[in-house]
């Protein structure tokens, strides 16, 4: 006879069965929630531990011509990317990557043994058996991989561009600066490669750019500058080693075309030039000097504008006329002495004592007046924060003499001299000044544009003509010969020799500024030669030639 199970047994079997069925449910739910519900966070972890990452940095917005020509990023290196925790052969790995980059092998090694972190290389040594050795994952811990760099040798517009930090990245400078927070990284890139279980690159399966983090939208920057117009100005400069700035504005917009100042600097060895006495780091082109005879432009505005003057009376000059203490010379009096001029004939051959009695016709208070008008002693471009207003004195702070002819306390810039010709040929009409067209996105697409403040008249169209007039005049028949472009349409504009007082009297600046071509005007355009000597021998022909290579070379 069978025996019963005691009901003590009957009821351990059912705890210990119960206690199963309740384990198994919860490996199975352990095993739905890691396979089902944490699969992606998993699997996503699973693959990280076989991928490395290399931080190719914070993005940089670029900047761009009118035409979405680059002014930045424009050229691509190698880099040789070496992670020391990685390497097993260290005097093996610092050898190779001493050779490819050009510098010396204890200086590589101690990088490797001393730097934290992952360390880069630029590719400067062509060895391409080396490199094929790398690339095809042969040297633990050491990669090559392409960047875009920011600035190049060959860079143009480096004092519009500007320059940012090596430390942290943020604009120091030009457009740069003014327009950081656009400019400055929303997101940051890294190259993802796959390695194996001992984190040995996996030949053959490539590199990914991925974005690691991101904040918003990396904004770039459209000038109004034409990367050929810019190019032209800079060459001429380079090849007549010009010590100045040359401007070059669309008279019909007031768009800033070329903006150039040497002597230049490299914008990525920008410490070279902290103790430089070459001024390499002034953008001439938006700095104050003194003007000379352009300003007689402004006299001659006033003249006409006002009424106060007689246009046709004549004039005789003597060589030199006395003011208070002031004794005034007219260099080019051998030209009209023993003659009667007009006001017309005294502005072509820039007679300083003819201006100088007009100036006391018409009073300091008037002629001051009309260089405010026409945008001197003011700020024109607040894209550039580097750029200095200029001074005009007080109608009693200076001589009439010293004001009639652009000497004594009156500065201005190579810019502001730009915007006032524009208006001339503009036939009185004044359009702000730019720099900056349009925020774009990362395919060129307009975020923003900037807007335009609607034109001003200036001057009367009458004035406007008659001054367009005399200026070509100057091309013609007047010390600004050297910058006739008769062969293609002629050219209108004004000489300027501007005494500055400093070293005993001989610095002397040399401008030209006029615009081009005189029969339709499109371009006004400014030389500035730093310690010159003569605008008519050395601002002139240089004016010349920006103006034959725009005239014969940019289609618009």
């Amino acid at each position: 006879m069978d025996q019963e199970v005691p009901y003590i047994s009957k009821r351990r079997i059912l705890l210990i069965g119960l206690m199963f069925i309740f384990m198994s449910i919860i490996l199975l739910g352990r095993l739905f929630f890691i396979q089902i519900i944490k699969n992606k966070e998993y699997s996503k972890k699973a693959v990280q531990q076989r991928l490395m990452s290399i931080s190719l940095g914070m993005d940089r917005g670029n900047i761009y011509d009118r035409n979405l020509i680059p002014f930045t990023g424009r050229e691509i290196k190698k880099y040789i990317i070496v992670y020391p925790d990685y390497i097993n052969d260290k005097e093996t790995a610092a050898s190779i990557i001493a050779k490819l980059s050009g510098l010396s092998k204890d200086l590589v090694l101690k990088k490797i043994n001393t730097d934290g972190g992952t360390l880069d290389f630029v590719y400067n040594n062509k060895n391409e058996e080396l490199l094929r050795f790398i690339e095809m994952g042969k040297l633990k811990g050491v990669i090559v991989i392409e960047k875009n760099e920011r600035y190049s040798t060959k860079s143009i517009g480096r004092h519009v561009i500007g320059y940012i930090s090596k430390s942290d990245k943020i604009g120091e400078m030009g457009i740069e600066k003014s327009m950081d927070n656009y400019l400055s990284a929303s997101s940051s890139k890294s190259i993802i490669a796959v390695v194996d279980s001992s984190k040995n690159i996996i030949p053959g399966l490539g590199f990914r750019k991925v974005e690691v983090s991101s904040k918003g939208i990396n904004y770039g920057i459209k000038l109004t500058i034409d990367y050929h117009i810019q190019k032209i100005v800079e060459d001429i400069m380079t090849n007549n080693e010009v010590n100045g700035a040359i401007v070059v504005m669309d008279i019909k917009t007031g768009d800033i075309l070329a903006m150039a100042s040497h002597p230049d600097y490299e914008q990525d060895n920008v410490q070279k030039y902290i103790n430089s006495q070459g001024e390499e780091l002034i953008n001439k082109a938006i700095w104050p000097y003194d003007l000379g005879s352009v300003f007689k432009v402004v006299v001659a505005a006033a003249a006409i504008e006002s009424g106060k003057i007689d246009l046709g009376k004549k004039y005789i000059c003597e060589g030199s006329i006395t003011v208070g203490n002031s004794v005034i010379n007219c260099s080019t009096h051998k030209n009209h002495e023993n003659r009667e001029i007009t006001i017309d004939e005294a502005f072509a051959l820039s007679c300083n004592t003819t201006f100088v009695k007009i100036g006391i016709e018409l009073g300091a208070e008037t002629i001051l007046n009309m260089a405010k008008k026409l945008g001197l002693g003011e700020k024109q471009c607040y894209e550039m924060l580097e750029e200095k207003a200029g001074y005009l004195p007080e109608s009693q702070e200076d001589g009439i003499g010293n004001i009639s002819i652009g000497q004594g306390k009156i500065q201005v810039t190579p810019l502001q001299v730009t915007a006032m010709m524009a208006v001339i040929a503009n036939n009185g009409i004044k359009y702000d000044t730019r720099l900056v067209d349009e925020l774009i996105n990362e395919e060129g697409g307009t975020v923003k544009k900037i807007d335009k403040a609607a034109p001003q008249i200036v001057l009367s169209p009458t004035t406007a003509y008659r001054i367009k007039r005399m200026l070509s005049d100057v091309t013609t028949n007047g010390t600004g010969k050297q910058a006739n472009l008769d062969e293609l349409g002629g050219s209108s504009g004004k000489t300027g020799t501007a005494e500055t007082g400093m070293n005993n009297g001989k610095i002397i600046h040399g401008w030209f500024s006029g615009f081009i071509p005189s029969n339709n005007p499109q371009y006004a355009i400014t030389i500035f030669i730093n310690n010159g000597q003569s605008g008519a021998k050395s601002a002139a022909p240089i004016f010349k030639q920006v103006g034959e290579k725009i005239l014969k070379n940019i289609k618009r």
